[in-house]
């Protein structure tokens, strides 16, 4: 019977890892797994990111139409928004975007709401100077209601209720 350097005999057939010793490490492995999953971020809706996406857009259009001096305006339907840019002669298109498909539109101006209109007309002019127009934008989607509302300052605010 060989013996090892150590004064053991050779290795028996229970060398290894328990049960007890397997189940303790997948148990663990199981709670971090659990802990990482749980602090995930949920999945945001596409109205929820269109919506963080139109507000930083709008608000640097007008901001860059403030800087040059431009009149700008936002065009509604219920397809989707268009932004103009006045050039001195006429309105021209300078980007145009859908609505999510999992949203509802609703317009509201001075405090009132209004059917959105039928074709994309320059309908709210922000001027250069900085006067706004008072109207609110709300995306009511399912898992929240998502509004943009313009300041003083000509930038486009996001609030969010859930």
């Amino acid at each position: 019977m060989p013996i090892l350097a150590t004064g053991n005999k050779t290795p028996s057939s229970d060398a290894g890892f328990s049960l007890t010793e397997l189940l303790a490490v997948l148990a663990i492995l199981s709670l971090m797994v659990g802990a990482v999953v749980l602090n995930l971020p949920a999945p945001r809706s596409d109205a929820d990111r269109q919506s963080e996406l139109m507000a930083a857009q709008m608000t640097q259009f007008l901001e860059q139409g403030s800087l040059r001096g431009e009149m700008r305006a936002l065009g509604l339907d219920e397809t989707g928004f268009t932004l103009f840019r006045h050039d001195g002669l006429k309105w021209v298109v300078a980007d145009e975007r859908d609505w999510p498909e999992d949203s509802r539109i609703v317009l509201e101006e001075n405090g009132d709401r209004i059917d959105l209109p039928e074709r994309r007309l320059p309908r709210f002019l922000f001027e250069s100077y900085g006067a706004v127009p008072e109207m609110t934008l709300i995306l009511q989607a399912p898992d929240g209601e998502y509004s943009l509302t313009p300041d003083a300052q000509g930038r486009m605010i996001r609030t969010v209720a859930r």
